[in-house]
């Protein structure tokens, strides 16, 4: 499991250019940065981001990798529910380990609650 570290950057919370790729090794994440391309990814990021204590988090990362276990996946599920104000799965981060996925997930629990982004 990855240990926690939390990139300091300055600038734009998201500037792709500005993703730590020496920090993301050292954390032994597998996947190239990948940054958010929408707002409800944007979102999500920030929640991981906040639980994890780590960044940048990229839309293709692993929450687990990442260090997220069952309590913290518990934690972001329920920051999940509040910022969307959606209901989604106990299971969907563990069906979903990526932004990416989850976003879907999200936009899936939207629609059927007939809510917009």
């Amino acid at each position: 499991m990855a240990q926690n570290h939390h990139v300091v950057r300055p600038g734009a919370a998201h500037d792709p250019g500005a993703a730590d790729e020496e920090a993301r090794v050292e954390a032994g994440i597998t996947t190239d940065y990948a940054a958010p391309r929408t707002g409800l990814e944007e979102r999500l990021v920030r929640l991981w981001e906040s639980a994890l204590r780590f960044g940048p988090v990229g839309i293709e990362d692993d929450f687990f990798e990442l260090g997220g276990d069952s309590m913290l996946a518990a934690r972001v599920q329920l920051d999940v529910d509040l910022e969307f104000g959606v209901e989604i799965s106990a299971a969907a981060l563990f069906l979903s380990p990526t932004v990416a996925t989850l976003a879907e997930a999200v936009e899936e629990a939207l629609k059927s609650a007939g809510a917009g982004v």
